[in-house]
């Protein structure tokens, strides 16, 4: 699975990066206003994960074309599903991450402040957490760690035994 940031501080860069390293990932693909991923900040707080993993920084129609070229299937996280029964938005659960288990998937997230440019929404199917209570929304780390487990390929998700 790709990844791919818009807009987002170092901190949750870091955080990402050390994610799709331990996961062994495929790459992440930087839209404009990420931070440098290779700055004095974000290569400590990462643990030296940037240099783990592809980073590609780029704009939109070059996600396009990578996108296009390798066949991937454009997922966004988005805080809720949308109530209007379209086919392009989605809870997140198992039945779903297993009908997307034999595809290319591309993760796009947003930053916690500006969220998905209206750009991303068009382009992407939507996938929310389910969530109950009075919160709407999670930290755009929480809920990108929630995403990058459940859509992981099964060998991934199960190959880490619990025993010694």
């Amino acid at each position: 699975m790709h990844l791919v940031l818009f807009s987002f501080h170092f901190a949750n860069v870091d955080f990402f990066l050390t994610c799709k390293t331990t996961n062994q990932q495929d790459g992440v693909f930087l839209l404009p206003a990420c931070c440098d991923p290779f700055n004095e900040k974000a290569l400590r707080a990462a643990r030296g994960a940037s240099l783990q993993l592809p980073i590609v920084s780029g704009n939109w129609c070059d996600l396009h074309a990578l996108v296009t070229r390798y066949g991937m299937k454009m997922l966004a996280g988005h805080p809720e599903s949308s109530s209007d029964g379209s086919e392009r938005t989605h809870v997140l659960s198992k039945e779903l991450a297993d009908s997307l288990m034999s595809e290319s998937l591309c993760l796009v997230l947003g930053s916690e402040g500006n969220g998905l440019s209206e750009e991303t929404v068009q382009a992407c199917d939507l996938v929310s957490i389910p969530m109950e209570g009075i919160f709407e929304s999670l930290n755009v780390s929480v809920a990108g760690g929630i995403f990058l487990f459940m859509l992981q390929p099964k060998q991934q998700t199960y190959s880490r035994s619990l025993t010694p």
